[in-house]
């Protein structure tokens, strides 16, 4: 039987949310048999193998392709691209869990679009998640409408296998932030994105400490901001996020706009508005990383 689709999940030492991820797979409405699992393990040393032996056996079709090391999150999306057989390739980070009708609404969007960003829930468990869900996805989010966006998150997003046969795959040398630069790669190259909110995952990280989130949005900051500056034209990049001392004097008058924005925008957020102070600090926490970025470069003297 030839396969359609290809689910592709990069882990690394996560056995636990792989085990999760791996059992909401499972109980898609296409059935396990309309579609192959690729889990590509990035050197894991904890039951990763264990899980994938265990769950994978009860997929009609999978592959467990373990790295003799870690080596970053860009080049096991390459492997699990050069190994997957689908003409639609899907990416779902294993800190995620898909809603039963995720595929099939994956499936639906890319019989019409090359590039296709899934939205991102939050769990309500837990406070810190939902507002680093909201300050890092709050463009993926239920509630927003379906049509073209400027970004993807890498946490559940689906391609055309003829995307990658054109535009290559991703750059590794980027980490954080190599899904970014493929899509902006993808922009500059005429594709667009379109965002369905109907396939939904729900992001429940293992990251539940303030430090943490914070250390999450400084790092993706400084490497988010360089590609925003290396395409300033196609993206129109505000003056204000183009030099390091900028950034720091009107950090606080960027964090606020940026969240006021994302609560204007999304009408469904209004009902955990309490959020907006943490996801203010977060947003902080961004322009912190977003000078670093920009100072580290303007040291080593100019673009990289």
């Amino acid at each position: 039987m030839q396969v359609f689709m290809s689910v592709i999940i990069c882990t690394f030492n996560r056995a636990r949310l792989l085990r999760r991820t791996l059992r909401s797979l499972a109980r898609q409405t296409t059935g396990p048999d309309g579609f192959e699992v690729v889990v590509v393990d990035d050197g894991s040393d904890d039951d990763t193998a264990g899980v994938c032996r265990d769950i994978l056996r009860g997929f009609a079709n999978s592959q467990y392709i373990p790295l003799g090391r870690n080596e970053g999150l860009a080049s096991a999306r390459n492997r699990g691209i050069r190994g997957a057989r689908g003409e639609y390739v899907l990416f779902v980070d294993d800190d995620c869990i898909p809603e039963q009708n995720w595929l099939e609404k994956m499936m639906e969007a890319l019989d019409k679009e090359k590039i296709v960003a899934g939205a991102i829930e939050s769990p309500a468990y837990s406070y810190l998640k939902l507002c680093h869900n909201i300050a890092e996805f709050h463009p993926f989010m239920p509630g927003r409408k379906r049509g073209v966006v400027d970004f993807i998150a890498g946490a559940n997003m689906g391609f055309r296998r003829s995307v990658f046969l054109e535009l290559g795959v991703f750059h590794e040398g980027i980490i954080p932030g190599e899904d970014m630069e493929f899509i902006l790669r993808a922009r500059q190259r005429g594709y667009r994105i379109y965002f369905t909110p109907d396939a939904v995952v729900t992001h429940d990280p293992d990251r539940t400490a303030l430090r943490n989130i914070l250390t999450y949005s400084s790092e993706h900051a400084s490497m988010s901001i360089l590609l925003r500056n290396q395409y300033l034209r196609l993206l129109q990049t505000p003056v204000l996020l183009r030099s390091p001392f900028l950034v720091l004097a009107a950090s606080p008058l960027i964090a606020f706009k940026v969240t006021l924005g994302i609560y204007l925008r999304n009408s469904r957020l209004w009902k955990v508005f309490w959020t907006a102070p943490m996801v203010y600090v977060l947003k902080l926490a961004w322009c912190w990383g977003a000078y670093l970025g920009l100072r580290r470069q303007l040291i080593a003297g100019g673009p990289g």
